[in-house]
């Protein structure tokens, strides 16, 4: 019996007048690889099952350093080859031994290990995206960019707070405390034309600034929280309440919206008119609790 890739040939098979009859083999490694997968091709399995050329190519298959994809994967995290099969971005390093792939963090935090042998490559491509766009995989250059940036985004937070601090109810500093607001919960929105209408070329660029940190994830809510106490946002929407006059037109507008809604026959799309009143019960709601909680006890 012979051994050729893992399986069992039997001798009775004569493979050399047919090798000889091919020209396949003449000692080189193409020559071996083509002897190899004619032997593959033309046995059949004691299951009766035929092997073909496209399942003999899988056999050489290029070790997973050696592939494009893996390769620029690597590069796109930052990390570079060292040795054989080892990787760093000069924090985290990346080892792969066989079917074996150990990708150590940069904060001595626990390893990541794990058997790669029976994983498809999409899987695999996938998986280690996520793994290597935790901070803990991070190299020490985008570690101080990130810093920089959340620096940046709370000097240009600061200025906007101290804007508001001084000028809260002219144009600008109107917008801007809606602006804030805005990026500090879901209860807020803001005209951004107006906004930019309405700012030098100092407090747009200010503006600019914190919302890229913000939506980059480098402005904390703490932060955020900071700006509105120090711009004296929650005193202000602590101590705000609508006068009675305004109730009372607040109370006119959702008997208007009501009467609209009795009037119109059934089957026309009045969604926009129920959320509405929706929205002006929840108002009057807020008001009436916070006028009785502002009452002494």
């Amino acid at each position: 019996m012979t051994h050729v890739i893992g399986k069992v040939i039997p001798q009775r098979r004569k493979w050399g007048p047919f090798v000889r009859r091919m020209g396949v083999f003449r000692g080189s490694v193409d020559g071996f690889r083509s002897y190899l997968e004619a032997l593959v091709c033309l046995y059949r399995s004691p299951q009766g099952l035929w092997y073909t050329r496209a399942m003999a190519a899988n056999l050489f298959e290029s070790p997973l350093t050696a592939q494009k994809w893996f390769q620029q994967l690597l590069e796109d995290h930052g990390f570079k080859p060292v040795d054989r099969g080892h990787f760093t971005n000069g924090r985290a390093t990346i080892r792969v031994e066989g079917s074996k792939l150990r990708a150590v963090p940069g904060d001595g935090t626990k390893d990541w290990i794990g058997d790669i042998g029976n994983v498809e490559p999409d899987a695999l491509r996938a998986m280690l995206d996520i793994v290597l766009k935790a901070p803990s995989f991070a190299s020490q250059s985008t570690i101080d960019q990130a810093e920089d940036r959340r620096r940046t985004g709370e000097a240009a937070l600061a200025t906007i707070a101290d804007a508001i601090r001084m000028h809260p109810h002219t144009h600008s500093g109107i917008q801007l405390r809606q602006f804030v607001w805005s990026i500090f919960n879901g209860h807020h929105v803001v005209c951004l034309w107006r906004l930019k209408d309405v700012l030098d070329s100092k407090h747009h660029a200010a503006v600019g600034e914190v919302l890229r940190s913000w939506m980059d994830g480098h402005l904390s809510e703490d932060a955020i929280r900071a700006a509105l106490v120090n711009s004296g946002e929650m005193d202000r929407w602590d101590s705000t309440h609508l006068s009675s006059a305004e109730q009372k037109q607040l109370g006119k507008a959702l008997d208007a919206v009501t009467g609209l809604l009795n009037s119109l026959p059934p089957g026309l799309p009045v969604t926009p008119l129920t959320r509405a009143k929706g929205i002006l019960n929840q108002l009057l709601d807020s008001f009436r609790e916070a006028g009785k909680s502002s009452k002494p006890g």
